[in-house]
C-alpha cells in the first residue's frame, strides 16, 4: 500500500447522496492508513482518519458491506446524536430525551459501551450506567415497563464516547468484535487478533503470486489471514450474525444481494502458504481453523521446529510472531532465542523478506540484523514494533548494485561514497 494514495484518490468519493450518513470504524493503533486505503477501495465518502479510528460516509447498504468485507475494522459505529456538556446531570437529560424507542422494544435488549477523557466522570463504567439509567428511566414513565439489559447477545448495542465536554452517541452495528471472523475454532494461549495479522500483511510487500511462510503460526491467523486475502474471501463470509442484523430498519434482501455480490469475487487463486508450528497439540489446532476457514487446499500446516526448517524457494516472505517472554517458561533464554532467530534467517532465508512483530525490543536486537523499516503496533494491550528485514543474497552492496560490483566495477555510487 502506498501511504497516504488514498488522500488524493479520496477527493473523487466524497459525492454524498440521500441516505448516506457518517460511520466510524475503529482498529488497532497503527492500521489507520490501511483501514482508510480498504475503505476507499471499497467506495467510501469522505474519509477522515483519526486515532485507532477512521471516520467515513455511505449508505446503508455500504454499512453491510463495510462490516462483512474490511480486514482491519474492529467495529462499525453509527453516530446518531452528538451534544455538549456541563456536568453529569446534563448528560442524564440529554440521554433520556433520546427517542429510544424508536429503536428498541420493550421485549428488546441493549448493552452500553462507553470510552472516555473527560472530568466530569470517573470511570467508563458509571456512565454506562448513568445511560442505562437514563434509556430505562424514559421506557418506565412513557410505557410503564422497560427493555432489560443483556451484556452478551443483546438487540442493540450503544457505543458512547465522551471527550471533555463533547459526546458522542452511537449504535454498535458490528454486536460482536470484528476481529472474531467465525473461522477460529480454537486457540493457542497467545493468539494473535485476526485484526492485526490481516493488517501486518496488507502492510508488507506480499502478494498472493509470493510464497509466504508463517514461521512461528500458532493458531494459524497469518496464513489463513494470507489465504483469505490472496483469494479474496471477506473476512465476514464466516459469520452469520451482525449487529445491524437486529435493527428495526435491517433490510435483509439488501444485505443477501450485497453478499451474494461479495462472494462472487471469489478467486481459486494457488497462493503458496506455508504454516509452521513446533508444538503437536497446537499444530493441530490450526490445522482445525485452517479447515474451517476453507482454506486447506492452499494453507500447508506443518508440524516442525521453525529452526530445522529448510526453504527450498530462492524468494518469498516470512512472517514471524515470536514470543515476547511472558508466554515462554521461565528459563527459556530470550536473548538466544531471538539471536537464533537471526542466525537461521541469514543461514537459510538469504533473497527473502522477513516480517517480525514482537514486544521484546531488548531480545530483538540480538537478531543482529538491521530493520529498513519499524511500524508500532499494538497486541492486545502492548506495545509492539514490527520490523522488516531484508535478506539480501549476500551483501546489500551487492544486491543494490548487481553483479558488476563483486568484479569490482559497480555502475553507479551513492553519495555517501562520492
Amino acid at each position: 500500500m502506498a501511504k497516504q494514495n488514498y488522500k488524493r484518490e479520496a477527493k473523487e468519493h466524497n459525492n454524498l447522496q440521500e441516505g448516506d450518513f457518517e460511520m466510524i470504524a475503529t482498529t488497532f493503533f497503527g492500521l489507520e492508513d490501511v483501514l482508510a486505503h480498504e475503505l476507499l477501495r471499497l467506495g467510501a465518502k469522505n474519509i477522515d482518519v483519526a486515532n485507532r479510528a477512521v471516520s467515513f460516509w455511505g449508505d446503508n447498504g455500504f454499512m453491510y458491506k463495510a462490516n462483512l468485507c474490511l480486514r482491519t475494522a474492529l467495529r462499525i459505529l453509527k453516530p446518531i446524536k452528538r451534544f455538549y456538556i456541563q456536568d453529569q446531570e446534563e448528560y442524564y437529560k440529554f440521554i433520556n430525551a433520546m427517542e429510544w424507542e424508536t429503536l428498541i422494544d420493550l421485549k428488546d435488549t441493549f448493552v452500553v459501551d462507553s470510552v472516555i477523557n473527560t472530568h466530569f466522570f470517573n470511570h467508563s463504567q458509571f456512565v454506562s450506567q448513568v445511560t442505562k439509567d437514563g434509556i430505562v428511566d424514559r421506557f418506565n414513565e412513557k410505557f410503564q415497563d422497560r427493555p432489560s439489559v443483556d451484556k452478551d447477545d443483546p438487540t442493540l448495542r450503544i457505543n458512547v464516547h465522551i471527550f471533555r465536554h463533547d459526546v458522542t452517541i452511537s449504535l454498535d452495528s458490528s454486536g460482536t468484535i470484528l476481529h472474531k471472523r467465525g473461522y477460529r475454532e480454537e486457540v493457542n494461549l497467545a493468539p494473535l487478533k485476526e485484526v492485526l495479522a490481516a493488517g501486518i500483511l496488507l502492510l508488507s510487500d506480499w502478494e498472493p503470486h509470493i510464497f509466504m511462510l508463517d514461521g512461528m503460526t500458532g493458531s494459524g491467523t497469518f496464513a489463513i489471514e494470507a489465504a483469505l486475502i490472496a483469494n479474496k474471501i471477506p473476512p465476514g463470509y464466516f459469520r452469520n450474525d451482525f449487529g445491524f442484523m437486529r435493527w428495526k430498519d435491517y433490510d435483509q434482501a439488501m444485505y443477501e444481494t450485497i453478499y451474494e455480490s461479495m462472494i462472487g469475487k471469489i478467486t481459486n487463486g494457488d497462493p503458496r502458504i506455508e504454516a509452521i508450528e513446533i508444538s503437536p497439540a497446537t499444530a493441530k489446532i490450526a490445522q482445525k481453523n485452517v479447515e474451517a476457514a476453507k482454506v486447506e487446499d492452499v494453507v500447508k500446516v506443518i508440524n516442525k521446529d521453525f529452526f530445522s526448517y529448510v526453504p527450498d524457494k530462492p524468494r518469498g516472505v516470512l512472517f514471524l510472531n515470536p514470543p515476547y517472554g511472558e508466554r515462554m517458561g521461565e528459563d527459556t533464554d530470550m536473548v538466544a532465542f531471538y539471536k537464533q532467530i537471526g542466525d537461521k534467517m541469514k543461514k537459510d532465508f538469504k533473497g527473502w523478506t522477513a516480517w517480525i512483530i514482537t514486544a521484546n525490543m531488548d531480545a530483538a536486537k540480538f537478531i543482529g540484523l538491521r530493520p529498513s523499516r519499524k511500524i508500532t503496533l499494538y497486541n492486545s494491550q502492548l506495545e509492539c514494533k514490527l520490523l522488516k528485514f531484508e535478506m539480501y543474497d549476500g551483501t546489500k552492496r551487492t544486491h543494490k548494485f548487481g553483479e558488476d560490483y563483486k568484479k569490482g566495477t559497480p555502475q553507479t555510487k551513492t553519495e555517501e561514497e562520492n
